[in-house]
């Protein structure tokens, strides 16, 4: 049986997944599993991204990736947050929270009309995630 990891390993990874470099070099994953459907995620990605305007079905087909990627995000940071994995699963995880990291801001930068209202609503996410982590250290 694998140890669990310590406060210091669930801190480290917690870190690492709340860097704001984090999805540098990161990737859309090639697929997702909604349900029981198989969704070519970066396929689909960059079937909408080239178009101008969108249908209503492929904006609500939108909503619902987002929505699963971020239930998925969660999960996975909740495993690392509440120690439900030992450290070597927890280091595997990292990377696969930062590409789906990657994919959300990837899809919410769909509809985003400006650049500085992307940049302020990714601040104000960031500011959350760390007020969040510091509570959960006891430093607030």
């Amino acid at each position: 049986m694998t140890q669990r990891m310590n406060e210091q390993q669930r801190v480290e990874l917690l870190e690492q997944v709340y860097q704001s470099s984090g999805t540098i070099g990161s990737s859309i994953p090639e697929t997702v599993r909604i349900e029981d459907e198989t969704v070519p995620l970066r396929e689909f990605y960059f079937e909408v991204a080239d178009r101008d305007h969108r249908q209503e079905t492929e904006r609500e087909r939108i909503r619902e990736v987002l929505s699963y990627l971020r239930r998925q995000r969660l999960q996975l940071i909740g495993q690392i947050r509440e120690r439900e994995v030992d450290y070597e699963t927890g280091q595997s995880l990292v990377p696969r929270i930062q590409n789906l990291d990657r994919a959300i801001n990837a899809f919410e930068s769909l509809d985003e009309p400006c650049f500085e209202e992307q940049v302020r609503r990714e601040k104000i996410e960031s500011a959350r995630e760390l007020v969040d982590l510091m509570r959960e250290l006891g430093k607030l």
